[in-house]
């Protein structure tokens, strides 16, 4: 039982009532807006077609991680097919319902108070479930045993449901049409019956009260009106917001985890088991610390930097045995090319041992170093290979990832799950990193900033760099002012070059020294766990964080890199103001002429705001501002175009 609590015990505390570090729910879901962008590029159907029911059975694991649920399957595109939110799924990947529409934004009714709300849907196409087709054609009827099933989950790695919040299924009794009256037509909605539901709890409370990680559901179609060629059903959750009078702490949240979505005739209450042998959790990592690391500093010490073993989490979902064997590959485009080969062994069902906890199987040797060369940079394929050996069976599986070595270091994977963020003002945040070969230059800071509601964490901060002091920071080495910049592409972490580049030494810690009591809203992978490299300080002494994960922080080291589209200086202009300081009551602003001149609008306004980022003085745009009413001391300027997005920035003194 240790095996599986030392998990979960950490996931399930979202505000730190004794510290003054904060985790939340996402506020926009990346990974969903990428891919909506992609298909609006591609003019990709949108959602799925209803011009020809499927026919039994019908059947979803949602591994293939696509983002969107299938169109072959299903109609819309709410909910977020994903394999980092599920905690012990039945396979790779779920279903997640949330309140996150398919744009990648919290959805308009998400309003915060008591009061809960619809948020997302997910619906089947039509299913045919008058007749078969193999291996003869025949009608259905009651006596054919049908059962619905699916396998479901509270929270995963996200927010809890409130008691007050559900998760709903539903079928379809009659389809949306017309109705001939005698004055016309009058549409007639569809017609649903509940059929099934469950009240919100936390994950852990969950496992307690049911022993498992995932529950599965059994519902018998024991109404004949259900036998048709278009039958429906669809989930839906009920989603509430808590009230906070910070709209950037605001996130998702209420998230429901569903799995192997399963409809057939011949079926029995006790038809619990879809054979399959499975893998549960992506390939780990080979690298013992990082997810990613520069490709020079792993050549310095590879020992150290390659895993003795991997984890690897497998299970046999069926009620019998199965001699299985499993291996995997390492290679890359060249001639390197390793096989490890953890031979074969017999796999015992779920229900008698749910995870293979056979050495060679669930904790693989690595019995080799990726090689090293002089190259800035080195990709690597590893893939799992799981097969069952009975004669004839095409039960098994197979996964693949990819070992990067680029210019920076990485504890995360890439994919927020929450979001992390300090309060108050002067909050300190620093992420330790270590050199093997030392010294070298830092380059440049990566940062992954989720959106948060209104943009409203948009404020001033700095980005700092601290030596290491008896491993804790130490003096900072750099530190200047920015802004958080937000990217709706996938994987897109903004560039904060650093200029001049700074020599680091062994130890260094990067992060963030905040202005004001916003949620500045770092990514945060509740994935990978580097929580012991994360360090808050909010009281002048240094502590290590509370939440387990990893932020999505990357420190760029090693050769000049160029600056490109990603990077921070392209995100707005910089105004030119004078006098500076001011002791008169008119400050002048000046816009550079490489200014994009559509950012600048008679719909454009400024906003001035002191230190800790309380607004002083908002007006329309103009080049000439009257800043007589603000006392003494230090301010920021920005203009913001009429969508609200900010342009142009400035600091300037106010000294009498």
């Amino acid at each position: 039982m240790r095996f599986f609590l030392f998990l979960i015990i950490p996931l399930f505390t979202w505000v730190s009532g004794l510290s003054q570090e904060v985790l939340t729910g996402l506020q926009t879901n990346p990974m969903v807006k990428a891919k909506a962008l992609e298909i609006s590029r591609m003019n990709l159907p949108e959602s799925g077609l209803d011009t020809l029911p499927v026919s039994l059975p019908f059947f979803d694991d949602f591994s293939a991680n696509s983002v969107f649920p299938s169109p072959n399957l299903w109609i819309d595109r709410f909910a977020f097919e994903n394999d980092d939110l599920p905690v012990y799924p039945v396979n790779l990947g779920a279903m997640t319902l949330d309140a996150i529409n398919d744009s990648g934004n919290m959805y308009q009714a998400a309003v915060p108070g008591p009061l809960n709300f619809i948020a997302d849907y997910l619906t089947s196409r039509y299913i045919r479930l008058d007749s078969v087709f193999s291996p003869v054609p025949r009608s259905l009827t009651l006596a054919d045993s049908i059962y619905f099933s699916f396998f479901y989950q509270p929270q995963g790695r996200g927010n809890a449901p409130q008691k007050n919040d559900s998760l709903i299924l539903e079928f379809l009794v009659t389809p949306a049409h017309d109705s001939l009256t005698p004055g016309g037509t009058t549409p007639v909605p569809d017609k649903w019956r509940r059929m099934w539901f469950a009240n919100g709890m936390p994950l852990d409370t969950f496992y307690l009260k049911n022993n498992k990680w995932f529950v599965q559901v059994m519902i018998p179609v024991t109404d004949a009106s259900f036998l048709k060629n278009k039958f429906r059903f669809r989930f839906y959750n009920y989603v509430s917001l808590a009230s906070s009078s910070e709209p950037s702490w605001q996130s998702n949240t209420d998230q429901w985890n569903l799995d192997n979505v399963y409809l057939n005739l011949g079926r029995s209450k006790n038809d619990t088991v879809f054979p399959e042998l499975r893998f549960i959790y992506r390939p780990p990592s080979l690298l013992r610390r990082y997810e990613s690391m520069p490709y020079p500093q792993y050549c310095d010490d590879p020992t150290n930097e390659i895993r003795d073993t991997i984890d690897i989490l497998m299970t046999n979902r069926d009620i019998i045995p199965h001699l299985s064997s499993y291996k995997y590959y390492v290679t890359n485009t060249g001639s390197f090319s390793k096989t490890y080969n953890g031979g074969d062994y017999n796999i015992q069902p779920y229900n008698v041992i749910p995870y293979v906890t056979y050495q060679k199987f669930a904790h693989p040797a690595v019995p080799f170093l990726i090689p090293i060369s002089q190259a800035d940079s080195a990709t690597f394929l590893m893939k799992h290979v799981l097969t069952d050996l009975t004669p004839g069976s095409a039960m098994g599986d197979t996964m693949q990832a990819y070992q990067n070595f680029f210019n920076y270091f990485a504890y995360d994977d890439g994919t927020p799950e929450a979001s992390y963020g300090l309060t108050p003002a002067g909050s300190k945040l620093a992420y330790r990193f270590q050199l093997n070969k030392s010294p070298d230059t830092l380059r440049a800071i990566r940062m992954y900033f989720n959106r948060t509601l209104s943009n409203v964490s948009q404020q001033l901060f700095y980005l700092c760099v601290w030596n290491d002091n008896a491993g804790k920071p130490g003096d900072t080495i750099y530190s200047k002012l920015y802004l958080p910049r937000y990217t709706d592409s996938l994987n897109k972490f903004a560039t904060y070059h650093i200029f001049p580049p700074l020599r680091i030494t062994g130890t260094f810690y990067v992060g963030w020294i905040q202005t004001t009591d916003d949620n500045l809203s770092i990514g945060f992978d509740r994935y990978n766990n580097s929580q012991s490299e994360i360090f808050y300080n909010s009281s002048g002494v240094w502590n290590n964080s509370s939440f387990t994960g990893s932020l999505m922080i990357r420190p760029v080291i090693g050769k000049p890199i160029p600056l490109g589209i990603g990077d921070v200086e392209k995100n707005y202009f910089k105004i030119a103001i004078y006098p500076n300081p001011c002791n008169a009551g008119i400050l002048h602003l000046q816009i550079p002429e490489t200014a994009p001149i559509t950012n600048i609008t008679e719909d454009a306004s400024l906003i001035i705001t002191d230190l800790i980022g309380h607004i002083s003085l908002k007006t329309r745009y103009q080049k000439e501002i009257d800043v007589s009413s603000l006392a003494n001391g230090l301010y920021f300027l920005e203009i913001r175009n009429s969508a609200g997005i900010r342009s142009g920035i400035a600091k300037f003194i106010i000294s009498r």
